[in-house]
């Protein structure tokens, strides 16, 4: 019940600041930045998004190689796409798909639950490696060029800080063969709850592959990361199209700001981000001495994106039995086709 009333309650926000952000630049305003764009630069934009996509799929598919699992490509697309639409839709700051992603993995292929989860975080370490320097630069210009209040500029800081000593620290004990995930929750006292204490060994387990990747596996982890560049310099391409098609002259440091501000306006728990990105970006366009209901058009345009690969993601969903109200909203309903009943994922080969 508490994750209903919370989920509501930030989709409720999340409509209220979108709605007062479009009263606040127009309506009228945001129509005639849209009427800029037409079908065919619209996909183009696709074009860049779904190269980036295919890529990370890639990406994902050798990491599984190293693990000595070849998976097709079609049973990856399907996983991510469900991952994608649960972080998507949950009020979480982008986690949360994760152990879906690998449960359906699971339902799917041959890949067991520890091992899909160890190659679920293999890739999102990927990500987070060569985006972080980015979201910094982000967050310090941030720092830099609004007059915040101490609390947020505090808060800030404490958000750059723990992101790269848990980043820093979690290389340092992969090339010591030591344990990450273990050692956070010891450390968090989070053990000695019964549920995790029961799941110690599950997670020592699918620990272990992820220590055995980063050690025998460096070269593809190196070219993993390579490829995660190729797919944000198309994202930053389709972004810059964008921008370019709405007539708004952005320079490259522009636009890498803008991609980078939108990406910190995501944390917020609110379903989708819908309305907090709106909002986020409009001011950020108006900083950078933009039209904020250009950057208004801009996130609906990328939202537009984004929804083509929920509707998959709910279609893909359905297809493997799961319940959609239930799997979004309180994380739960994953239909066991073999018995019917509904389990959550949890760490189990």
């Amino acid at each position: 019940m508490k994750k209903v009333t919370f989920f509501v309650t930030s989709a409720v926000i999340g409509i209220a600041l979108f709605v007062g952000v479009i009263l606040r630049v127009g309506p009228s305003s945001v129509w005639q930045a849209l009427n800029y764009f037409s079908i065919s630069k619209w996909f183009l934009v696709l074009v860049l998004y779904t190269f980036q996509f295919f890529l990370t799929l890639y990406r994902w598919k050798i990491i599984l190689k190293s693990q000595g699992f070849e998976v097709p490509v079609g049973a990856l697309a399907g996983s991510k796409l469900v991952g994608f639409t649960v972080d998507y839709l949950t009020p979480s700051p982008n986690v949360g798909g994760e152990a879906i992603r690998a449960y359906v993995l699971k339902r799917d292929t041959s890949v067991p639950l520890s091992q899909g989860l160890a190659s679920v975080i293999i890739d999102k370490v990927m990500d987070f490696s060569y985006a972080l320097p980015f979201v910094l630069f982000g967050i310090f210009y941030v720092l830099f060029t609004f007059e915040l209040t101490w609390k947020i500029i505090a808060g800030l800081l404490v958000v750059s800080v723990t992101f790269v000593f848990l980043l820093v620290l979690f290389f340092y004990k992969m090339a010591r063969k030591k344990e990450f995930f273990s050692d956070i929750i010891r450390f968090l006292q989070l053990h000695r709850l019964a549920f995790i204490a029961r799941a110690m060994d599950k997670i020592a387990k699918f620990e272990q592959a992820i220590i055995t990747f980063f050690n025998r596996d460096k070269k593809i982890f190196f070219r993993g990361i390579a490829m995660s560049f190729i797919g944000g310099v198309a994202v930053i391409m389709a972004l810059w199209l964008i921008l370019i098609f709405l007539h708004v002259e952005a320079s490259l440091f522009d636009v890498i700001i803008i991609s980078t501000l939108t990406v910190i306006t995501f944390l917020l728990p609110i379903p989708g981000s819908f309305g907090s990105t709106e909002t986020g970006v409009a001011l950020i366009f108006s900083t950078l001495g933009f039209r904020p209901e250009d950057g208004v058009a801009y996130t609906l345009i990328f939202r537009s994106v984004d929804l083509i690969k929920i509707a998959f993601g709910l279609l893909f969903l359905s297809h493997f039995g799961l319940k959609i109200g239930q799997t979004i909203v309180k994380g739960q309903g994953i239909k066991d086709n073999n018995n019917g009943q509904a389990t959550p994922p949890r760490l189990a080969g």
